[in-house]
């Protein structure tokens, strides 16, 4: 009797602890922003590349995400998965050198994180 016993509050404790995981998982997951239309994104990046090419000014290296949503380029609502990151993409990036930072991340914590060319994503010190 006592075995039994044991046995249905050991299940009942584990199918807590379970459904305790499940829930705080998808409690955690909806919190975060999600970017949901990256197109929006690399629309900017060549709004902004065909502006100041139009506008005879020399193209520079890199944009910030800051500066395509201050000049109108993106919303910032349709980037709020970037909320309290400093983005950088790179305008001068190629196939022909896949270990070419294509985006660098600044994250709230301080680290960085870059996507290089080839689709690999690095963490930098």
């Amino acid at each position: 009797m006592k075995t039994r016993r044991l046995l249905a509050l050991a299940g009942s404790l584990i199918a807590v602890a379970v459904i305790v995981c499940v829930a705080l998982t998808s409690y955690w997951q909806r919190q975060q922003p999600v970017l949901k239309d990256a197109s929006k994104l690399v629309a900017a990046v060549q709004a902004f590349s065909r502006d100041r090419t139009a506008a005879g000014q020399a193209l520079p290296a890199s944009v910030s995400l800051r500066e395509l949503i201050g000049s109108g380029y993106v919303a910032a609502s349709d980037m709020q998965a970037f909320d309290g990151m400093e983005v950088t993409i790179s305008l001068t990036a190629d196939e022909t050198r896949s270990q070419e930072i294509l985006i660098r991340v600044r994250l709230p914590d301080g680290s960085v994180i870059a996507a290089m060319v080839d689709g690999s994503a690095h963490q930098l010190p």
